[in-house]
C-alpha cells in the first residue's frame, strides 16, 4: 500500500478541525478562576483544550516509584509548561533515569528521551459552548538509555480535540479528538510496547471527565489503525478508566506544590492479544515563580 507522506498527513489532519485553557470548577462564573485540569501523561490519556492562566510557567516532576521494584533503574520526568497567552502554550520534558541500587544491573544515569509540545486553543469553536485545541507533540530518544525505556522511534504527533461541558450536568465534560503518530527510526535501541502500533498510525479518542473538585473520574476509549498511512494494516483498541486525586495541601505540609495521584485501569486489544492491568502515578506541579521564591529564601545572601 502506498504511504501517505507525513507532511501531507499532518496538513490533512490540521485541516480537519481547528492547546490548554484554565480548567474548571464547572459552577464558577469566570473560567479563569476555576481549578485546573492538567495534562497528565500516564495519569489521564486525554489532552483537553485547556490552558493555565496567561504567563503561568509550571515546573513538572513525575517520578516512577514503581520502578524501584520493577526495574533496575528509576525514571523521573521533569519539564516546563508555559502559557504564553490566552491561546498558546509551549512545553518541554526530559525523561531522565538513574540506577537506584536495588536491582542486579547497573543501567547508568542520564536522559533517555526528550518531548516538546505546542498547543493552540480556540474558544467557542466550532460553535458556542465548545472548545477546541490543535496540538503538536514531538518525542525523540536520545543518548543510550536502557533498551526497555523507549521504543527507539522519533514520534511526530499532530492532533486536535473538541470538548463540551454538559449544560444539564455541569460537572461532566465530554470530549473527542483525532490524531496521527508518525514514526521515524532513530539510532537509539528500543523495545516496542504491548499492542503499540509499529508503523504510522491514526487514532480516534472519545472520553469523559467528571469533576468532583479534588477528585476527578475519567474514562476514555481509543481506536488506532495503521490503515492508509502505514505499510501493514493493523487495528488497536484501548479502554482507560481512571481517578485523579488532587492532594489537599494539609496532607503535604501546606506546600504550594500541587501533588496529583492517579489510579487507572487499562485494557487493550490488538495484534499482540489482549491485556488488562491497573497502575498508579504520582505527579507534582509548581509554578516557576514559586521555585524562585524558594531559592531566594534558601540563599543566605538574598534580600
Amino acid at each position: 500500500m502506498a504511504r501517505l507522506h507525513p507532511a501531507l498527513a499532518a496538513v490533512l489532519l490540521c485541516g480537519a478541525a481547528a492547546p490548554f485553557l484554565s480548567a474548571a470548577d464547572p459552577v464558577a462564573a469566570d473560567p479563569r478562576q476555576r481549578p485546573l485540569f492538567s495534562r497528565l501523561g500516564g495519569l489521564f490519556s486525554g489532552d483537553l483544550p485547556q490552558l493555565d492562566p496567561p504567563g503561568t510557567m509550571k515546573v513538572i516532576l513525575r517520578p516512577h516509584f514503581g520502578d524501584l521494584v520493577r526495574r533496575d533503574y528509576m525514571r523521573v520526568e521533569t519539564g516546563l509548561r508555559w502559557s504564553f497567552n490566552d491561546n498558546f502554550e509551549l512545553s518541554g520534558e526530559a525523561f531522565t533515569y538513574f540506577t537506584h541500587g536495588f536491582g542486579d544491573e547497573e543501567e547508568g544515569n542520564g536522559v533517555g528521551k526528550l518531548r516538546f509540545g505546542a498547543k493552540y486553543f480556540f474558544e467557542n469553536f466550532p460553535r458556542a459552548g465548545y472548545e477546541t485545541s490543535l496540538a503538536l507533540n514531538v518525542d525523540s530518544p536520545v543518548g543510550a538509555p536502557p533498551v526497555d525505556m523507549t521504543d527507539g522511534q522519533h514520534h511526530f504527533a499532530p492532533s486536535f480535540v473538541v470538548q463540551r461541558q454538559s449544560r444539564h450536568q455541569p460537572r461532566l465534560t465530554t470530549y473527542a479528538g483525532m490524531g496521527l503518530d508518525l514514526l521515524r527510526e532513530s539510532d537509539v535501541a528500543g523495545t516496542w510496547g504491548f499492542n503499540q502500533p509499529r508503523d504510522d498510525s491514526a487514532s480516534v479518542t472519545a472520553g469523559a471527565l467528571y469533576d468532583m473538585g479534588q477528585l476527578k473520574w475519567t474514562l476514555s476509549g481509543t481506536y488506532a489503525t495503521t490503515a492508509v498511512i502505514g505499510d501493514v494494516t493493523e487495528h488497536f483498541y484501548y479502554l482507560q478508566p481512571g481517578l485523579l486525586w488532587y492532594v489537599p495541601s494539609r496532607f503535604t505540609f501546606n506546600s504550594k506544590t500541587q501533588w496529583i495521584v492517579g489510579f487507572r485501569g487499562r485494557a487493550s486489544w490488538g495484534p499482540d492479544g489482549s491485556e488488562f492491568g491497573v497502575g498508579t502515578r504520582v505527579r507534582a506541579e509548581i509554578t516557576f515563580r514559586q521555585v524562585m521564591q524558594k531559592l531566594r529564601r534558601i540563599d543566605p545572601g538574598s534580600k
